[in-house]
């Protein structure tokens, strides 16, 4: 006799079957949805590297010269299909407020067919204490790669003058709302003043909120009663650990102590207009750099310091590292 169960056999099966079928679209397309958002991530990493690593080169030919010296004074420098990391690159480097230091640089990255533009705007900083710190960036973002054209220059700056505006404009609000929120006792009330808390969260299910915040730390104010060191002692004991330091005093005589002829330059690192024979004498007259400025047999120029031996300054004797394209300096 036939089973009366055997009529729902198939459509069981054909509803299994449908059901595994989109499980498997599903899983499909959020798999594909995350390969994409992993892969436009790894292209816009790429992207930002690349454009850093530009800014780096950028700084870097800054630092070659003095501010009053820099190759973009006057007119924006545009460089483009430039190649770098598997990907091409255009940079504009521009200044904007001159006589404050500051300058653009712009640079519009192609990955394929995908494009960015990173934006920088940097002060420069002269500090003869420390090099490395030659700038510091005062905006960066990423905008629409067209308004790297030149045509789009107001546009994209007054961008970036409305960004830094801001920051300035509410910079005091957010100062006096750090200062209002010190006085706030516990964690929960600092929530609830910033207007922090989620629709429908009540206060008392955040963990720890009515604990009371620690207290600022308290600098003890008593006088020492240690002994107090004399000035001179302290001078005493510092010239017994410290080198002295040269100290120039120029214009002074000077001798050249490589033991090749020294190149005399028109200009750091510049053209070559005269030689010094190995231990011949001449006159230092300033520093510029890494240069002394030197004149010897009625011609002047700038020769480095790693080679001249003068009163208050000892030469390492050191091949110095110099531009690309530029001889030695002996």
């Amino acid at each position: 006799m036939r089973s009366t169960n055997s009529g729902y056999i198939f459509p069981l099966i054909l509803m299994a079957t449908l059901s595994i079928g989109f499980f498997t679209m599903t899983l499909v397309q959020l798999q594909s949805s995350h390969h994409d958002q992993l892969q436009h991530l790894n292209n816009y990493q790429h992207a930002l590297n690349l454009a850093y690593s530009v800014n780096v080169e950028v700084l870097s030919e800054l630092r070659e010269k003095q501010w009053d010296e820099r190759f973009f004074k006057d007119k924006p420098v545009y460089r483009y299909n430039q190649k770098l990391f598997g990907g091409i690159y255009d940079v504009c480097i521009e200044d904007y407020e001159a006589d404050k230091y500051t300058f653009n640089v712009k640079i519009r990255t192609t990955l394929g067919d995908s494009k960015n533009l990173f934006y920088w705007r940097q002060k420069y900083m002269p500090n003869m204490l420390d090099f490395t710190r030659l700038t510091f960036t005062v905006a960066f973002g990423e905008y629409s790669p067209e308004l790297f054209e030149p045509a789009k220059k107001s546009e994209i700056d007054k961008m970036v003058d409305d960004k830094l505006k801001n920051a300035e404009d509410n910079r005091a609000e957010a100062a006096e709302i750090a200062e209002n929120l010190k006085k706030e006792p516990t964690l929960g009330a600092v929530i609830s003043k910033l207007g922090a808390l989620s629709a429908g969260v009540n206060i008392s299910q955040i963990k720890g909120e009515s604990q009371l915040r620690p207290s600022a730390p308290v600098l003890g104010t008593q006088p020492s009663n240690q002994p107090k060191v004399k000035a001179t002692e302290a001078l005493a004991d510092l010239k017994q650990v410290v080198d002295a330091v040269d100290q120039l005093n120029l214009p002074a005589s000077g001798r050249n102590i490589c033991n090749a002829n020294l190149m005399i330059r028109a200009e750091p690192w510049g053209t070559v207009v005269s030689t010094i024979p190995p231990g011949a004498t001449l006159e230092v007259l300033g520093l510029q750099g890494d240069f002394f400025e030197v004149s010897r047999s009625g011609t002047s120029g700038y020769s480095h310091i790693n080679w001249i031996a003068v009163p208050g300054h000892t030469p390492s004797g050191v091949e110095p590292p110099r531009p690309p394209g530029a001889p030695p300096a002996w």
